[in-house]
């Protein structure tokens, strides 16, 4: 009863946040509920993943709400995001130099999107029924995508048309395979039966096993569009680069993650029944993650847009992600659940830092910007080490996760993946870093330049906390982090 009430607030709080958010007339109001109801939802979260460690899996609501490791593990990655983008918007938009003059109404279309965006995703991790984490995962992409749209723009509307167009046939996609899933359980289950994880996965080996690698299949190239896996990622740049920092945060460092929970829960129902053809599915995740991972190390070689950059740096990390679990074995899972969270701390810190040069700079452009240590010596500090993070250099948290994925891939017999693996990160290291470098360190004169010296400690404030979470990880992972970590490894390879 306990757990049932806990799930419910959870849902309840980011809810009664869009409905104070829509209602409320003042925007000085709407500003101070942002870190308080985050705040009160990250710490309802913690209980409940708490529970999960000490107790096992919480269902709720007739197995509609269904908390395990593995959902507690992306639940963790939300609102971590969540709470931090929360913050950094209200200082983001209450910052004299944010180079857009607001029009009436438009925080209050902000912040109701925000905390919706934030109630679909915690549905999505709290999802028991199949039916309803398509249905999670589908409404992220109707609360974001007018968060695409804020600036109201020419490019910002086709930003956004291009993300929803392609996400929902991306989505339409996988519901077929959600389809084909609960058709191969017809003859285990009947006709009629709870359409729930747990159900499913208690009968994960009597599934059909053709009904159910083709579902999978279908639900990997579904949600791998939402996921920014290539070649179906072509929304995720546009979409990066013209939404507002702290939406590019969430759209990164947590809604992908979200898909990538669809897709990775589906294959470890869909593997049991398949037996010795486990590993075509396993093969056709890995091949689309070196395929992703290639795409976006070549686009990162040529990108003359930080905030594009970023963007393809994250068909890189998902690329990689996808790459470990597809590898399937122990060390390789552990590794890609680390560097799902690793990546959306990095990934976060990196677009506040792009936020807080387009406060400070007035574009995007990689060429404009010079002297970042001179004129900013603060920011200049966040935006060469979370540049070294997103990267992977030791001794960040993405260095250790990076290196268990390719020492898992280095020893399997097929140690071709693992080659390129590493081949792709040090290639993609150099891309992402060197105009990082040039920006912080570079010569020249940036006109656009502000002449403040430095922004306000609340702007800059979350993207130390990600760099000293960032950093702690490449020391230390706690012990009920690590707990979690395990226990959603065994969950995907069931």
């Amino acid at each position: 009863m306990i757990n049932s009430c806990l799930l419910l607030a959870l849902l309840g709080v980011p809810l009664l946040a869009v409905l104070a958010s829509v209602l409320v007339r003042s925007d000085r109001t709407r500003y101070a509920l942002v870190v308080p109801s985050a705040l009160i939802t990250f710490g309802l979260a913690l209980t409940l993943i708490a529970r999960v460690l000490s107790g096992g899996p919480i269902r709720a609501l007739g197995d509609w709400l269904y908390l395990d490791d593995l959902n507690a593990m992306v639940l963790l990655v939300v609102m971590f995001v969540s709470t931090l983008a929360g913050a950094y918007s209200v200082a983001y938009f209450r910052s004299s130099e944010q180079g857009h003059v607001l029009r009436p109404g438009e925080l209050r279309k902000y912040f109701s999107l925000f905390h919706l965006f934030t109630f679909t995703m915690v549905l999505a991790t709290v999802s028991g029924n199949l039916a309803l984490l398509w249905t999670a995962v589908t409404a992220t992409t109707f609360a974001s995508a007018p968060l695409v749209d804020f600036y109201g723009s020419r490019e910002p509307l086709e930003a956004a048309w291009k993300f929803l167009v392609l996400a929902v046939a991306g989505e339409l996609i996988a519901l077929l395979g959600f389809l084909l899933l609960y058709a191969s359980g017809i003859a285990a289950l009947g006709s009629s039966y709870n359409f729930s994880i747990p159900v499913l996965g208690a009968s994960a080996a009597q599934l059909s096993p053709e009904l159910a690698g083709l579902g999978f299949m279908l639900v990997l190239v579904g949600f791998g569009t939402k996921a920014g896996l290539a070649p179906m990622h072509t929304w995720l740049p546009d979409a990066h680069s013209q939404a507002p920092a702290p939406v590019c945060a969430m759209l990164s460092g947590a809604e992908l993650n979200c898909a990538m929970l669809a897709i990775v829960r589906v294959l470890s129902l869909a593997s049991p029944s398949a037996g010795a053809r486990a590993g075509d599915l396993h093969a056709a995740l890995l091949g689309f993650g070196l395929l992703s991972m290639t795409v976006g190390v070549v686009f990162l070689i040529s990108q003359r847009n930080f905030k594009r950059l970023l963007a393809y740096s994250s068909v890189e990390q998902m690329g990689l992600i996808a790459a470990g679990f597809g590898i399937g074995a122990p060390l390789a899972v552990v590794g890609a659940l680390l560097q799902m969270f690793t990546h959306s701390l990095a990934k976060s810190l990196m677009f506040f830092n792009a936020g807080n040069l387009l406060l400070r700079f007035r574009t995007t452009t990689i060429a404009e910007v010079r002297g970042v240590v001179r004129l900013a010596p603060v920011t200049a500090v966040l935006l060469i080490a979370g540049a070294l993070a997103i990267a992977g250099a030791p001794p960040f948290g993405l260095f250790v996760s990076e290196f268990s994925i390719v020492r898992s891939a280095l020893g399997q017999p097929n140690w071709g993946a693992g080659a390129l693996i590493a081949a792709l990160l040090l290639v993609g290291f150099i891309a992402l870093v060197a105009p990082f470098s040039r920006m912080t360190f570079g010569g020249g004169d940036a006109p656009s330049a502000q002449p403040r010296a430095e922004l306000e400690l609340g702007v800059l404030a979350p993207g130390f906390a990600l760099l000293a979470a960032v950093l702690v990880l490449g020391f230390w992972i706690p012990g009920p982090l690590h707990a979690l970590l395990i226990g959603a490894s065994h969950v995907v390879a069931r």
